[in-house]
Parts: C-alpha cells; structure tokens; sequence
C-alpha cells in the first residue's frame, strides 16, 4: 500500500556599467564597515573537480514518523535504516535523528556547522517528514525548507566552503498528483562518460565565490506535487537513492576515480520514474506517478569514493 508526504494542513572591460539587482526592495544582508571597505576580485578557476580528501564527511539522518497533527509516517524507519546503511557504505560519520523538534533541529544543525570539515570530501543532510510548499515538518511545527541548508552556507561555516553540501529531502511540496504518460521506444542508445581528467595542482590564489555555491538540494517530488512512501517497503525517492548508491559503492565509487555524483542521481530519477507507480485502493491516488528533482549550484564535478571509516 502506498501512502503520501502530503501535509493535512496546507567583469572587468565594462568598468564603467553598473551592476543591477533585479529586486524590488532594497537589500537587507547585514554588511558590516569592514566589509564595505574590503576590496574582493572574482577571477576564473580551470579547477573543474572538487578536492578528494581522507574522509567522506557527516551526514545527518533527520526521520519523522510522529508529526504533530499529521497522519503517522508508518515504513519510515525502513528508510531510516536503509540510508543508514548505504552512507556507512561509503565510510560517512551518519548521524541519525528521530522525530526531533524545530528547535533541536536548529540547535543541532548549528552545532555540526561549527565542526572542522576541512578534511571531509563533502557534507550530506537526509531529511524524511510530512511537507507541504516550500515547508518541511519537525515534530512539532512546519518551517521553510531553506533553514536545513542555511548554517552551512558559506558566510557561516568556513570549513565547507569549496566543497559540496549535499541535502536530500522526502516530503511532500504540494497537492498535484503525477499522472503517467506512455512512450514507445524501438532503440536504447548508451553513452559511457569519459573519465574526469586530473586534478590540476593547487595554485596559492584567492577566489571569490557566492555563499550559496557548492550546494544540491535534491527532492524527491516536483514542486507542488505529491511524494509516495510505501508502508512496507519504504519511500520510493529514498529505496531507489538506497539502490544506486548501494551499487555505486560495490562498483565504480570503490575504485581511486570514483562515481560521478550526477550521474548517480540521474540514475535516481531515471529508477522512480521508470519504475514506480502508486498502488492504492484510493483510486484518486491509484497508478500515480513522481517524479524526484534536484537543484545545483555545483561549481565543478562530484566523485564519490568509498572512504575508511574513523
């Protein structure tokens, strides 16, 4: 049988051209006086792969079956387990919570923010509850989706900047269910990916970058759409994200050049889309579809590797 996310409760050679922002306020970040009167020069990077470094990095497991005026999140400890297991695969310091409140979430999350992750490839937040749009459900209340990933932007924890941030979100972002389209196809074509090239050396430079690079948000559903969780199989997003990561780190990712994170999660969508499809005695809900999507703002390719364990 399968069950619902859903919330109950809804440049240099134009020195002389200015730079405009397409808002219609005035801008609000905190600048301090010193910032002001910093000069910063953003200059070109042929580094097109992030650092490969001696531990994978922390991720965190945040699993709600309990949510405060919302049916019971009933096969959601098989997700937990599950993705549990697959991080471990790929030797990460996973950190599982159940049904933690908004204010220990926020707690919690500031305190890893402020951890050393300099020797870390990349960090990484699995996050499974009842959501709506643009919110996501502690035990207690909703909050907007942004709060998961804001205490590791750039601005605020040093020690992640240049590297991944990784953030994995099962819930629902709205009401519209995913109906299934049918295609015939009389031919596969395949393509191997070639082989990243080396990592140029390090040079001692400087580089300007956005706070909010270096960051994926992958969801398991569309924007405004519904997201399945099986009762006794688990999530569709987080059993197919299980698979592919599971296959990766027996195969490729256990050897020096690693697997392409993008292709993986690729693998991902291409699983829950191709394979899935909703079986309920609803039948406002029977033989649905979903369709997981991520968001990058990735400055250079991902390997993931297996990594030992500390």
């Amino acid at each position: 049988m399968d069950d619902t996310d859903f919330s109950l409760k809804f440049g240099n050679k134009n020195k002389h051209k200015k730079d405009k922002a397409d808002a219609t306020q005035i801008a609000k970040t905190p600048t301090s006086e010193a910032d002001l009167k910093r000069i910063i020069i953003s200059i070109p990077t042929t580094d097109d792969t992030y650092e490969n470094c001696t531990r994978a990095g922390v991720a965190l497991v945040l699993n709600h079956k309990d949510v405060k005026g919302q049916k019971q999140r009933v096969g959601t400890e098989r997700d937990r387990d599950d993705i549990e297991r697959s991080l471990l695969g790929f030797g990460f310091d996973v950190r599982p919570y159940n049904d933690l409140t908004f204010a220990e979430i926020t707690d919690m999350l500031k305190e890893v923010a402020r951890e050393d992750h300099s020797e870390n490839d990349c960090f990484v937040l699995v996050v499974m509850s009842h959501g709506s749009e643009g919110k996501v459900y502690a035990k207690d209340m909703s909050y907007p989706v942004e709060r998961l990933w804001n205490p590791f932007l750039g601005d605020s924890c040093k020690t992640l900047v240049n590297k991944p941030k990784l953030f994995f979100i099962q819930a629902c972002r709205g009401e519209n269910l995913e109906k299934a389209v049918e295609f015939t196809s009389f031919s596969v074509m395949t393509r191997e990916l070639a082989a990243p090239a080396a990592t140029p050396a390090v040079q001692p430079v400087t580089y300007a970058i956005p706070s909010t690079a270096d960051m994926l948000v992958f969801y398991s559903t569309f924007e405004k759409y519904f997201s399945f969780r099986n009762v006794d199989d688990g999530s569709w997003f987080i059993q197919s994200l299980c698979r592919v990561l599971d296959s990766a780190a027996a195969n490729e990712a256990s050897q020096p050049e690693g697997a392409d994170l993008l292709r993986l999660l690729t693998a991902v969508n291409r699983k829950v889309a191709y394979e899935y499809q909703s079986n309920t005695k609803n039948e406002a809900l029977n033989q649905m579809k979903e369709m997981p999507n991520f968001m990058s703002t990735l400055t250079k390719s991902f390997q993931l590797r297996v990594k030992p364990r500390f």
